[in-house]
């Protein structure tokens, strides 16, 4: 497998994901926008940015919105979107999901959309979101997640590998809960979706390589009927295949 950094995968890969809806749209982003709109936020953040879809979802909630990335090449697209859209209240920044350049209590409004699951460590990626906000102040996390059948999470964990070794894991719903009240959120809203794909934009998103195409096609057709049954999984008329990966939103609070 080639081990590449996240930071290069998404430099190599931002102009695909500018034009991926399932980025730019769907249920995830239309829950976070809509827990967005309960308040005002004098300064927001969006970690992993990617082509800013989320940033920009919840910049007429905040007087000022930084959608951040570890890819410049992300930033890139993020800011001619931007542009496109005439969004003047957003900055561009690289940060670290890990080690956010931000002082302690300085931040009313932190989001996130997926992209933990490509985070090196998720508690710590927590702890630095919980350190940054303000004391009552608002997490809107949105991710894809698993199943808690332990057999199915490793078939989903290893095909997202397969396909793109900067993958990391994608914490249980139970899990998730578990981090985030590890580090002292209080979580007040939360709902489950999911988000719809076929099996050859996943792969063309990502760039996957040829010879990790052909297993992860005989993966899919191979897959266990627990698998189906927890990703909806189905062959296409054309001989795709399409499937959806759960998402796990919620809305905490910084105690």
């Amino acid at each position: 497998m080639n081990l590449i950094s996240a930071g290069e995968q998404f430099n190599r890969q931002a102009a695909r994901y500018a034009v991926s809806e399932a980025h730019s749209s769907g249920e995830s982003l239309r829950i976070l926008a809509a827990w967005a709109s309960l308040e005002r936020y004098a300064l927001g953040l969006d970690i992993a940015t990617g082509p800013g879809f989320t940033a920009f979802a919840v910049a007429g909630f905040c007087d000022m919105i930084v959608a951040s990335d570890i890819a410049q090449g992300m930033l890139d697209q993020a800011r001619k979107i931007a542009d496109e859209r005439g969004i003047a209240n957003v900055r561009f920044e690289i940060v670290d999901a890990c080690d956010i350049s931000y002082p302690d209590a300085s931040i009313d409004l932190v989001t996130c959309r997926t992209a933990p699951h490509h985070f090196r460590g998720i508690g710590k990626f927590l702890s630095e979101v919980h350190r940054v906000l303000r004391p009552g102040g608002v997490f809107l996390l949105c991710d894809t997640t698993t199943s808690e059948d332990p057999d199915v999470a490793a078939w989903h964990h290893r095909v997202e590998v397969e396909r793109d070794s900067t993958h990391m894991t994608a914490p249980t719903p139970a899990a998730w809960r578990r981090y985030l009240n590890d580090v002292g959120f209080e979580i007040t809203q939360f709902s489950d979706t999911r988000v719809d794909m076929t099996f050859r934009e996943w792969v063309e998103r990502s760039g996957t390589p040829a010879e990790a195409l052909e297993r992860l096609y005989r993966d899919f057709a191979a897959a266990p009927r627990e698998v189906i049954s927890a990703f909806g999984i189905r062959r296409s008329d054309d001989d795709d295949f399409e499937f959806y990966w759960p998402v796990f939103c919620c809305r905490a609070v910084k105690k």
